[in-house]
């Protein structure tokens, strides 16, 4: 009996082990949401603004990066970009020769989610484009961001879009 004893308070010891350990850092959650929301709107009025220093300081600018999207405006449909090297270059293409789209919108982001840890962040809404001044609607967007904390900033590491088809959106 004393050994089956001894074997269950091992196991029980084994176990609190393995168990997660609270993290070592107190979030202040609304602060970080907020500072989120502050690079996501960032990285967009620069893009619009055509800003690429600005734009390119919202990113994690890593071989990690990913990128993935799909809207019926663009001819291949889908989009997807393996490390930031490869945006970054097209982007600074696109905003040298001035063919940014959507210049001047504005947009509104809905039913916001967030899942934040220490360095690590998952965003995602609902997003609606207008043009800004005559409030004429472009598209309605399903959006992801994940973001990791680089010398205290957050960068995005992950950008995910999805456009409702034209049709669906009216």
């Amino acid at each position: 009996m004393k050994l089956y004893i001894c074997l269950f308070s091992l196991c029980m010891g084994l176990m609190n082990c393995h168990q997660k350990q609270p993290a070592s850092i107190t979030l202040d959650v609304e602060k970080e949401k907020a500072a989120i929301q502050a690079v996501i709107a960032k990285e967009t009025e620069s893009y619009y603004k055509q800003d690429f220093e600005a734009w390119k300081s919202t990113y994690l600018q890593s071989p990690a990066f990913r990128k993935f999207g799909y809207w019926e405006g663009y001819p291949e449909k889908v989009v997807s970009y393996i490390g930031f090297e490869p945006l970054a270059a097209e982007k600074k293409k696109q905003f040298d020769a001035n063919e940014t789209l959507w210049k001047g919108s504005t947009e509104e982001r809905k039913n916001e989610s967030f899942r934040i840890t220490d360095d690590m962040a998952w965003y995602t809404f609902e997003q609606w484009s207008y043009e800004k001044d005559t409030r004429k609607f472009l598209g309605r967007s399903l959006e992801t961001r994940i973001l990791e904390k680089e010398n205290g900033e957050w960068k995005i590491a992950y950008l995910a879009f999805h456009y409702y088809p034209e049709s669906s959106t009216k």
